[in-house]
């Protein structure tokens, strides 16, 4: 069946052509990411979870009460940091699935863009950009609930849980809001790319 609206402008092809572009290094960016975030867990493995306390502070046989407290403080706080590691571990394996899917849905839109399939190709990186935000806000919820920092209380002389809360909360603040607002800016540059890619029509007589 004949369509009865007719083109009148062909736009230009380089609207799709320079997201395409934009997104292959998004896809770059996102595949190094992935390949990093991947690494670390094993990297951690080898260095810092292969210690124990014994093997960096030998145990002051003969040393003095206090110098036996203080060896026990290092240890416990020694346990601590390993404690936070493995949480962290965990939250660095997600992101590197979350990097290595927004890589992979990075270089499919740009096959798409590329070639011209202009529906398919802006609804890939609408896709990108919801996959982005949400991954984004869930893994700096699972960040604050580890904790920003290794240690959640400074003890009572250098103010106790003040400064990790004041520390936590701002680093998830702040985090929030730059996930929002990098992902508004990408809205805005879908909604301008697709007016701008949309043929003209009109209506024939």
């Amino acid at each position: 069946m004949e369509s009865a609206y007719t083109p009148v402008e062909e736009p230009s092809e380089w609207w799709l052509k320079g997201l395409a572009v934009f997104m292959a290094l998004l896809g770059v960016l996102y595949a190094f990411s992935a390949f990093a975030s991947g690494i670390t867990p094993a990297i951690m493995e080898e260095t810092v979870f292969s210690f124990e306390w014994e093997q960096i502070e030998p145990y002051p046989e003969n040393g003095t009460q206090e110098e036996k407290d203080e060896w026990e403080e290092g240890r416990m706080a020694w346990q601590d940091m390993l404690e936070y590691n493995e949480e962290m571990v965990e939250v660095i394996q997600i992101s590197a699935l979350h990097s290595g899917l927004l890589a992979i849905i990075a270089f499919l839109s740009t096959i798409l863009l590329w070639t011209g399939n202009r529906d398919i190709g802006i609804k890939s990186f609408g896709a990108w950009i919801g996959v982005n935000t949400l991954g984004g806000f869930w893994m700096m919820w699972k960040w604050s609930a580890i904790g920003f920092t290794p240690l959640d209380d400074y003890g009572p002389e250098a103010g106790g849980t003040f400064i990790p809360d004041i520390i936590n909360t701002l680093s998830f603040t702040l985090g929030v809001v730059q996930i929002a607002c990098c992902n508004i800016v990408l809205l805005s540059i879908l909604a301008l790319i697709s007016v701008k890619s949309r043929p003209e029509v009109v209506l024939k007589e």
